[in-house]
């Protein structure tokens, strides 16, 4: 369920998904949290599948649970075969992987499959890798950013999902090369038992976060119109 915190402020309704995405809404939304916004990107895919669209997943954290999807969709009464017919998930290893996926792939994949929704899961993940140094991961990372930004302008809306784990030296930089490349960008924690989403841009002072009960968010997400074009 939706809490009606007082943080809303007596008298107030409470916050919405709508006030925290503002209007109009961003074309290119960032998650930012730990692992449970891979979760939520997929109740976001689901959400679309079930009104009959199309998604691209692009997966850049081994993120993607066909389970998760399978129980959405026995509690929306629907087909799980016919959901799953309807998603393309893509799966890079390296973030070299990912850079090639992003920026040669993915706008012919859109305009080939005409999807409702584009994913990209763990969008900054890869980039941690030790093994690439860190001048090459930003460049790449830059990139994509770029390549994704031009696509959500352009086609299609985009959900990006970036973890604030592990903390690495690297964390802060690309935390800060998505935040720039995003048009909105949404904090997840934990707290007491619930999901808080708080807006970090664009910047919303005297907005209090959102709270969802843990055990109701991913049926929230998938199940709610909670983004306004859907």
């Amino acid at each position: 369920m939706i809490t009606s915190s007082p943080l809303a402020g007596p008298g107030r309704r409470p916050v919405t998904f709508h006030d925290l995405l503002g209007e109009p809404p961003p074309r290119l939304l960032l998650l930012t949290g730990s692992r449970l916004t891979l979760q939520l990107g997929t109740a976001f895919a689901a959400r679309r599948l079930l009104r009959g669209g199309r998604v691209l997943y692009v997966d850049g954290a081994n993120a993607f649970n066909p389970y998760i999807l399978v129980r959405i969709a026995r509690r929306a009464g629907a087909d799980a075969r016919g959901l799953l017919g309807r998603l393309k998930v893509s799966r890079a290893f390296t973030c070299h992987q990912l850079e090639t996926l992003l920026c040669e792939r993915l706008a012919a994949a859109v305009l080939a499959e005409r999807p409702a929704l584009v994913v990209v899961a763990g969008w900054s993940d890869l980039f941690h890798d030790e093994n690439v140094p860190e001048r090459e991961a930003m460049r790449l990372l830059e990139r994509t950013a770029t390549a994704v930004r031009r696509v959500a302008a352009r086609a299609v809306p985009v959900l990006g999902t970036h973890l604030t784990e592990p903390e690495t030296a690297r964390l802060p930089r690309l935390t800060a090369c998505l935040t720039a490349a995003s048009e909105g960008v949404i904090a997840v924690t934990r707290e007491e038992g619930e999901v808080r989403l708080r807006r970090v841009k664009p910047p919303a002072p005297a907005l209090p976060p959102l709270a969802v009960e843990e055990g109701s968010l991913l049926p929230f997400f998938s199940l709610s119109p909670v983004w306004r074009g859907d």
